[in-house]
């Protein structure tokens, strides 16, 4: 009996944390930010008429990326840095519609010309590699909504918030905490060669 207690508690946990790992309700509007090294960007179905041309806009110049038609498709990022979007930066990227000749982009409505939202994030802050599913919708005002014109997955350094990086002040504080730790443990080591050798001395 208390073998069987045992196992349901322990399939309840595991359901429990497989789940904190499982994607959430895309988040429209959603911004994510670059953690460093490698990105991956894999395209992936869609349900569109129209053929959209993926862009990374956080670089020095428009990246383009991939078609929404290239299912399967990957894409490695492996040198941001180089291209102009450091660690800490916010990754936008959007769509060039071919047909219409529109560009959307994810983030706030203000950064589109109708002044409305076309994407959406679904994110998941996996043990193995963070992912995020970026999915857009291609049509000027919105369209009917569905977000599934040009879908891609986006994984590696990327994150739904900026990474922490240590403030000047910050870091002095934790060098000359460092720099006071090691003084005083060469003080103390110090301490006690006096005491060792005056010991030696006494018993000879």
């Amino acid at each position: 009996m208390a073998r069987a207690g045992y196992f349901v508690a322990t399939l309840i946990l595991s359901l429990g944390f497989g789940s904190q790992n499982s994607m959430a309700t895309p988040v429209l509007g959603q911004q994510f930010y670059y953690e460093g090294g490698s990105i991956e960007v894999k395209v992936l179905p869609l349900d569109a008429s129209y053929t959209d041309r993926l862009y990374l806009f956080s670089t020095s110049s428009p990246l383009l990326i991939a078609n929404n038609v290239e299912v399967g498709k990957v894409v490695n990022l492996t040198n941001l840095p180089s291209l102009g979007v450091p660690v800490g930066d916010e990754l936008i990227f959007g769509i060039f519609v071919t047909n219409t000749g529109n560009t959307f982009q994810m983030g706030p409505a203000s950064r589109n010309a109708d002044n409305v939202l076309h994407a959406t994030v679904d994110y998941s802050d996996n043990p193995s590699g963070d992912v995020a599913l970026l999915s857009f919708e291609d049509l000027f005002g919105g369209g009917d909504k569905d977000f599934n014109d040009a879908n891609f997955q986006i994984s590696g350094g990327v994150g739904i918030a900026p990474p922490r990086i240590p403030e000047p002040a910050s870091a002095i504080l934790l060098i000359f905490g460092a720099t006071v730790i090691a003084c005083l443990s060469r003080r103390r080591k110090n301490q006690l060669q006096v005491v060792s050798r005056s010991s030696n001395r006494a018993l000879a």
